[in-house]
């Protein structure tokens, strides 16, 4: 069986895997990313390659941004700023002494899912990964939806308010965080600011663990601000319905690991399609992920085996 190298570059840790080609883990683990430049990224994932070397012929790297994958190319990083119109592909290469498939971690994420997880069986779907943003990727037709400038899937971006949208970037207006967009809601600091705003609480040092905690315990303001959490990103998963009219949606992030987010948005859409009679478009199932921190390194591997035709 060929083994692979697989690094899945975060804004804290890069995780890395010897990974099977049928996905199978043989080592893994993890490092902090270097976050002040680009000679320093590149120190770490050569660091990764020694301690592996010999051991693998190809690479994949899963990492934020707009990459287009065929190439390699990273138009922007993510939490890296200094990545911008890179040739992280070529520069990853260079380091580990070997071919490496660069993808968005986002996408990677969806890849795992359409490859053997919750969406493994569903032609149109979409991941939404609930974190600081709403990250995730779009299925169509079995495929990883690139989009013209490998940005599809971006859904963090998706305007919920319109009126005031582009005055609110020009003047740089601010009215309790950026309400224009869905990741200010459909997310897992989204959640954690609804509940500090009834609470009347700083967001410091709150997480997700100590909200459900206070769920747990009977808060009615967590309650609240999960029911608001889940109408708010199942209005949005309505919204995407109408222009892609999707089969499913898998959840994913941190906070999927609780039933009761799943159980919140699929509630939700239910009560969105009963109150709007006269929708022309189905109404999508919501799963959980199957993948948690392992996904963005699985859909890593298979966009090297698709693309590479392995």
């Amino acid at each position: 069986m060929r083994q692979y190298l697989v690094l899945d570059i975060g804004g804290t840790f890069i995780k890395y895997a010897l990974m099977g080609e049928d996905g199978s883990f043989l080592e893994n683990g993890k490092l902090p990313s270097p976050m002040d430049s680009l000679d320093g990224l590149l120190a770490a994932v050569a660091s990764v390659g020694e301690k592996f070397r010999g051991r693998y012929e190809k690479a994949a790297v899963s990492m934020p941004g707009r990459i287009d994958t065929r190439t390699g190319m990273a138009h922007t990083g993510g939490a890296f700023p200094f990545i911008r119109e890179t040739p992280a592909g070529q520069l990853f290469a260079g380091r580990l002494g070997c071919p490496v498939m660069v993808a968005n971690d986002g996408k990677c994420a969806a890849n795992a899912e359409a490859w053997t997880g919750a969406l493994a069986d569903t032609a149109d779907g979409a991941v939404l990964v609930l974190g600081t943003g709403t990250g995730g990727g779009i299925v169509l037709n079995h495929r990883i939806w690139m989009g013209h400038t490998f940005a599809a899937g971006e859904l963090s971006f998706l305007p919920v308010r319109f009126e005031g949208l582009c005055r609110a970037f020009m003047e740089d207006v601010r009215s309790d965080g950026l309400e224009w967009m869905w990741a200010q809601y459909a997310s897992a600091a989204g959640l954690l600011q609804l509940y500090a705003r009834r609470k009347g609480i700083p967001m410091e040092g709150l997480d997700g663990l100590k909200f459900f905690a206070a769920y747990d315990a009977g808060e009615p303001e967590a309650a609240e601000a999960l029911a608001a959490f889940g109408e708010m990103t199942a209005a949005g998963i309505y919204a995407i319905q109408s222009m892609l009219d999707l089969e499913r949606y898998a959840i994913g992030g941190g906070i999927s690991a609780r039933p009761e987010v799943t159980d919140i948005i699929r509630a939700k859409l239910d009560d969105i399609y009963g109150a709007i009679a006269f929708t022309a478009f189905g109404k999508p199932e919501i799963v959980r992920c199957r993948y948690g921190n392992d996904a963005n390194l699985l859909g890593a591997l298979q966009f090297h085996l698709e693309y590479r035709g392995e």
